[in-house]
């Protein structure tokens, strides 16, 4: 097949409203950093070829302000080893507290553990993590980032057991977030930007005689080794003895804070006094983490988005008017940002069905399961393939390591480093019944484990983590550009547990802008009905909001299905060609997806016959929403900028392409804070 791609450009007229007065140098999207300079920082790059009438549009730095001072100093943390250390600072050892900071992500940073039915996390603030369970080297707390959203844990005086609680509300790259949590001796309140996310009662008291140590951007345990690292700014923390209020939070959060009822301790994280503590008792030791541009305080609130247009999903004519409407005590100035979604955003997943009789070592049929991922290696670019999926089913015999070890060469091919993928090419596993050491049964996965278990993944960027201590059900995500896609993994289990879809949810919901897929062995029947897993599975996860797609071998066969509960539709696909000459002949399922269009086709190949299937079954087309509020790795490009607007701004685009699918935000900033639209979508009619 002969991929071809296309590039895509527009010519935008941008009407400037409201334009009158020079303006002089303000706050971007990062304090100090006017929002083109931001968002290159945030790997979208800004086209030059985008015309007003064939000119280029001129950005200028801001409005007219009183004063050039733009924001306070932070700290940069690498997300390797960079971090704030106090020791193990009794002072902070608390059974009621509120932890705040504002924070500015930039990466994905390094997990760690809570322990035992705790929560993984990109640490914050901590005194403590896993370690042990019923003495004073329990965690006091924990607070962090667990995938998109905000969680927190302690763990308790009585047992040691872990009381988690983890938010809703994604926490997204390259934006300065105000983040907070309180817990007032019963329950759980975690804050984003001063509002209310998401409350859990617990009735337990945290391990305030923790000797574990103290500190920022990391966990420490009880000796002050560290575990877990922020990548990103942090700026402003703060540790009260007890829990604040909603009000309280919101009202104080743009202030720069030294001394406070209850405030036992504040770090303001300036390069002038490093890592001291305005309450003068814990000062930190700063490892690694640099200064940098922090958030802005002392300056008042920052505007408020109260409306835009249009809204996401809406369709245009020939031209389209981007407007906001904020709320904010002085003039601001309004930049929009927009591009059109073109073939240059389609990308490939592979999907490997049962390989199990590739493994059996006397049929000598290796060379198709070698051939798939080599075929992957080799067209990793033609195809722009961000990730593959193994559906189970990897061996014929789980209790025998000679087809463990042809599986594990086969799938090593994935795993060379390139320039693109410094793990090698993303993958996920699902676990098969022929997998099992006993077949069938549930957690007899011993070879799989030493084969496929958590050593070989940890470590990978793109590994997200698994339930329990082994890697029987896992999650991956693989990156497309702005859009992150998630898969998760459930080991065949002819009666599916509960807590593992509870497990399964929890990931899903950590991350709400990412694209779900449900991988597990044996979903549907080779007729389209759900098998039993498959029909546990989608009752359990059907009301997941970014659960999209459910894909699964075992049946030798090919068919699908769409379910749809409460407007939102899973579509549910079976590949499976054991049945076939030599065990399948290597066909496997080619995913292509296309963001301009909201579709994936999916095509069936071999690698090894260089042959594909054509009929209804193997090759065909479905809608999907492929949208994201993200703009890290999307190009965006300015297209107009409204000074002194005064509650409200719009720009006109002209010359669209008919049919167009385009991407658009806006950005709204006083002399001193810059707030950002989420990004939403339009269709030009044809």
């Amino acid at each position: 097949m002969t991929r071809r791609w296309t590039h895509g450009c527009f010519l935008l007229f941008a009407a400037l409203t409201g334009c009158d007065g020079t303006l002089s140098s303000g706050a971007g999207t990062d304090a100090g950093v006017p929002p083109d300079a931001a968002l290159a920082d945030a790997g979208a790059p800004v086209d030059a070829a985008i015309a007003v009438d064939a000119a280029p549009v001129e950005l200028d730095a801001g409005p007219t302000c009183a004063t050039t001072e733009t924001g306070s100093e932070g700290l940069r943390f690498d997300g390797s080893d960079d971090h704030v250390a106090m020791g193990v600072a009794p002072e902070l050892g608390l059974a009621t507290f509120t932890l705040e900071a504002w924070i500015y992500r930039e990466a994905g940073g390094v997990t760690t553990g809570t322990g035992a039915g705790g929560v993984t996390h990109v640490p914050i603030i901590a005194k403590g993590r896993g370690e042990h369970d019923g003495s004073n080297v329990d965690c006091n707390y924990a607070f962090g980032i667990h995938g998109d959203v905000l969680a927190a844990d302690f763990e308790d005086m009585a047992t040691g057991a872990n009381h988690p609680v983890i938010g809703r509300t994604p926490i997204r790259h390259h934006e300065w977030h105000h983040v907070a949590v309180t817990y007032d001796g019963a329950t759980w309140r975690l804050f984003v930007d001063g509002a209310l996310d998401v409350q859990r009662r617990v009735d337990a008291t945290p391990r305030a005689d923790s000797i574990q140590h103290f500190g920022i951007g990391t966990t420490f345990n009880s000796m002050g080794a560290p575990a877990g690292y922020f990548a990103g700014r942090i700026d402003e923390v703060r540790v009260f003895d007890h829990a604040r209020t909603e009000a309280e939070i919101a009202g104080a959060m743009f202030d720069a804070l030294p001394t406070a009822d209850g405030l036992v301790g504040r770090w303001s994280l300036d390069a002038a006094d490093g890592g001291a503590d305005s309450t003068g008792t814990n000062p930190g030791e700063i490892v690694g983490a640099t200064s940098a541009a922090g958030a802005t305080l002392g300056f008042g609130v920052a505007p408020a988005v109260t409306a835009s247009s249009p809204p996401d999903g809406d369709g245009v004519s020939a031209t389209a008017e981007l407007s906001v409407a904020f709320d904010g005590t002085a003039p601001a100035e309004v930049r929009f940002f927009a591009r059109e979604i073109t073939a240059e955003d389609d990308f490939t997943i592979v999907v490997l069905p049962d390989t199990q009789y590739y493994t059996v070592v006397d049929r000598n049929l290796h060379r198709y399961f070698d051939d798939q991922t080599r075929w992957v290696t080799e067209n990793r670019d033609a195809y722009e393939i961000v990730g593959v999926i193994h559906n189970g089913d990897i061996v014929n015999n789980g209790d025998q390591r000679a087809q463990w070890v042809i599986a594990d060469r086969a799938m090593d091919t994935l795993e060379v480093a390139t320039s693109l993928f410094a793990d090698g090419i993303p993958y996920g596993v699902g676990i098969g019944n022929h997998d099992q050491d006993t077949r069938g049964v549930a957690g007899q996965t011993m070879l799989f484990n030493e084969f496929f278990g958590v050593s070989r993944f940890a470590g990978r960027l793109y590994y997200g983590g698994h339930y329990g201590s082994r890697n029987d059900q896992s999650w991956v995500t693989f990156q497309a550009g702005s859009l992150e896609i998630l898969v998760v993994s459930l080991e065949y289990d002819t009666e599916q547990d509960p807590a593992v879809l509870a497990w399964a949810r929890e990931v899903f919901a950590a991350h709400p802008d990412a694209f779900g897929i449900l991988n597990s062995h044996y979903i549907v029947t080779g007729g389209g009905n759900f098998g039993a897993q498959g029909q546990a599975i989608y009752d359990g996860l059907r009301d997941v909001p970014n659960l999209h797609l459910m894909t699964c071998g075992h049946v030798s066969a090919e068919a699908r299905r769409s379910d749809t509960f409460e407007g939102h539709t899973i579509h549910s696909m079976l590949a499976d060609y054991q049945g076939r000459t030599d065990g399948g002949s290597g066909y496997m399922r080619i995913w292509e997806l296309s963001p301009a269009n909201g579709e994936l086709t999916v095509r069936s190949y071999s690698p090894t016959l260089d042959r594909w299937e054509t009929d209804a079954n193997s090759e065909f087309t479905i809608e999907v929403d492929l949208s994201t509020p993200e703009i890290a790795g999307a190009a965006f490009e300015p297209v107009g900028v409204v000074e002194h607007a005064a509650g409200a701004g719009a720009v006109t685009l002209d010359e669209l392409s008919p049919g167009g699918l385009y991407e658009w935000y806006a950005e709204v900033s006083d002399c001193h804070h810059s707030v950002r639209t989420a990004v939403s979508r339009f269709r030009v009619a044809p």
